[in-house]
């Protein structure tokens, strides 16, 4: 008896929660076709996207700094070098968080899109704060992985997806990104503002505009920011339908995930498929050897610090390309996006190879020999600009043009655990050499190491992998 009465609470009680659920979805609908909400929408979006990549960066621009502090330490020093290579393998923990990312980013799709966006944008906050409050490189180090946790999640590219008109959506999610980019150049001004190189630990105060834009965006999506129209009528779907017509679904749905994965390659069956296949066994060799030569990313303030050691560029240089740079990454990735689709795949990567090669170089030239500092922003610009770009094409665009259906899910996945592993191997690099070579050595060891690897996997590009931009996704073919 007392189980019947308990089960029918609990089922009165979920009634009671799907009814308000219902009702809160159908308010939240209302706002949808406001002629302001969409232009609010994009506004907030843009401020969270914004907040993403200054979250991304801005432990970079003071890395030099940050080691000083935490292990009172004196810029150049043999001291110094073992305490960054120190600080750069204890926070790739950070990375480990990627193995449940796609867990945890799995659960948007049942929990709606509105919750996590706010909880990522917070979390990065979060993260940010608990840096700058760290006294000890173990705190520091939590609040690095968390901000790792949260930063790539990128929940404001779902919702611009699902919420732009179709013939919209590309453009928005490109000036969205662009204006993000661009606006890391605010962290130039803030270490100009706010940093004395005299004072280490004033790294912390680059954090605090950061941290309260993040907690503001994050409180005002909250009133702002409602679920996406895509989730909203999926989820009022299957709450006004009945018991058994939810049951008929699951069922269903449990069919065809099985069907799927009778069809659907496993990670195993992904790595063969690449690895036996030409094309995509090049693609991977490419995708490895350019995930490699991203490591010069890592330590861009170190090369620029090195150039401040050399005497060949002062503090306002390095202020003026700390806030140059990221105006030039923004406008370039944009135009990336745009040659990619019209110039084709190769001839797309051979420029943005070349971007990035060439602006490598001069970068590297500018941080041993006096040159003008707004050219050294304009060649690392242009060179991440570059680098991205073709990265993102490589990993998703040539990958899934050149691979079936059937598998394409997998073996994409599969190609971006690969770039992990070059990833991997060039922050264990730059550490290693860091105590080798020395700080100030860097300019040289890392474009010794990743300039050879970005032209050796251009080559490879050009020599060994197809043309994909005409290929008709529903019926590729394999050698």
């Amino acid at each position: 008896m007392k189980i019947l009465v308990y089960e029918e609470f609990n089922h009165m009680t979920k009634l009671e929660k799907e009814k308000r659920e219902i009702e809160r979805l159908e308010k939240a609908s209302t706002f949808h076709n406001h002629k302001h909400y969409f232009a609010i929408l994009i506004v907030v979006l843009s401020i969270v996207y914004i907040v993403d990549e200054l979250a991304s960066s801005v432990r970079g621009v003071v890395d030099v700094q940050t080691t000083r502090d935490l292990f009172n330490v004196v810029y150049p020093s043999a001291e110094y070098d073992n305490a960054s290579a120190t600080l750069g393998f204890v926070t790739m923990a950070g990375y480990l968080s990627y193995l449940i990312s796609p867990f945890y980013k799995s659960l948007a799709d049942k929990y709606g899109r509105r919750l996590f966006l706010i909880i990522n944008t917070l979390g990065m906050g979060v993260g940010m704060l608990v840096c700058i409050i760290s006294k000890s490189i173990i705190v520091y180090v939590i609040g690095a992985v968390i901000m790792t946790f949260f930063t790539p999640n990128d929940v404001q590219v779902i919702y611009i997806m699902e919420c732009a008109p179709k013939e919209h959506r590309a453009k928005l999610c490109s000036i969205t990104k662009g204006i993000a980019l661009i606006s890391v150049s605010s962290l130039g001004l803030f270490v100009k503002l706010f940093v004395n190189d005299a004072v280490p630990s004033t790294w912390r105060n680059v954090f605090i505009i950061p941290i309260i834009l993040a907690f503001a965006i994050g409180i005002a999506a909250i009133y702002f920011v409602k679920e996406t129209p895509v989730f909203t009528q999926k989820r009022l779907q299957y709450l006004r339908s009945s018991e058994e017509e939810r049951e008929a679904a699951a069922k269903a749905e449990a069919a065809a995930v099985e069907e799927e994965k009778k069809k659907d390659a496993s990670v195993f069956s992904a790595f063969k498929f690449i690895f036996t296949n030409r094309q995509t066994r090049a693609i991977a060799i490419v995708a490895l050897l350019m995930a490699f030569s991203t490591g010069y990313t890592g330590k861009y303030q170190a090369m620029i610090e090195a150039g401040k050691y050399n005497g060949v560029l002062n503090i306002d240089a390095v202020n003026i390309f700390l806030m140059f740079y990221p105006i030039i990454n923004g406008i370039f990735t944009m135009v990336g996006g745009f040659i990619t689709d019209s110039l084709g795949r190769k001839k797309s990567a051979l420029i943005l190879g070349l971007w990035a090669a060439i602006g490598l170089g001069v970068f590297a030239y500018g941080c041993i020999n006096p040159l003008n500092p707004y050219v050294i922003g304009l060649a690392y610009g242009i060179s991440i600009a570059g680098l991205w770009s073709i990265s993102d094409m490589i990993y998703f665009v040539i990958t899934s043009e050149s691979t079936p259906t059937e598998m394409r899910a997998s073996v994409v996945g599969s190609m971006q655990l690969i770039g992990m592993f070059g990833t991997g191997f060039n922050m264990i690099y730059n550490n290693v050499v860091t105590v080798l070579a020395g700080s100030t050595n860097l300019p040289v060891v890392l474009t010794i190491a990743y300039l050879p690897l970005m032209i050796l996997s251009l080559a490879i590009m050009m020599f060994f992998v197809k043309e994909t931009k005409d290929v008709d996704l529903d019926n590729v073919q394999v050698d």
